[in-house]
């Protein structure tokens, strides 16, 4: 699977083949296929199991703790936008987009991991005084502009995002007021 995203993430989706994923991974093309019957099945299962993996480590990480605020899940959140995980989901979604044979298991999966995260963010941030219609749409909010940070973080100098960053971390501070308490 590491070997998957590694090829992605520095290949791209075009050249990442199922003959460099097992040049990568040290396996026979035999092993590979006795597993994933294509390039397809392997780049998604790759996907898939890296990303599950995260989640179940991010609330791994949290358990026993007290809920987070806000502004502290802000840092810890966009470091997971960060490396070749994230490249991986890029060149896959891109390529979803045209390619009808991977749209729609892509679609699934993204489905799947959204809900996974947002159970996550749910269960793990303190939304109490968060008004019930922004703590709904909050976990897409934010995700939706590291989506974008991170796009532009394959192009950008580095640090170009620290102010949206630094203003996603300020929202997370007045979230409280919004619901009338602090």
């Amino acid at each position: 699977m590491d070997a998957t995203i590694e090829s992605l993430a520095e290949c791209g989706y075009a050249g990442t083949s199922t003959q460099e994923v097992c040049r990568r991974a040290g396996v026979s093309r035999g092993t590979m296929l006795h597993h994933f019957p294509n390039r397809n099945a392997l780049l998604l299962a790759a996907l898939d199991s890296i990303l599950a993996e995260r989640v179940a480590r991010f609330v791994a990480s949290r358990q026993g703790q007290s809920p987070l605020q806000p502004t502290a899940l802000v840092q810890q959140l966009w470091a997971e936008w960060q490396g070749p995980v994230y490249v991986a989901w890029l060149e896959l979604a891109v390529a979803a987009r045209t390619d009808p044979q991977l749209r729609e298991p892509m679609r699934a999966l993204m489905t799947r991991f959204d809900n996974e995260v947002r159970s996550a963010f749910m269960a793990l941030v303190d939304l109490r005084h968060v008004p019930p219609a922004l703590a709904e749409v909050l976990p897409s909010l934010v995700f939706s502009i590291f989506n974008g940070l991170a796009v532009g973080a394959s192009y950008e100098r580095p640090g170009q995002s620290d102010p949206v960053i630094a203003l996603v971390e300020q929202l997370g501070r007045i979230l409280p007021a919004l619901g009338g308490s602090s």
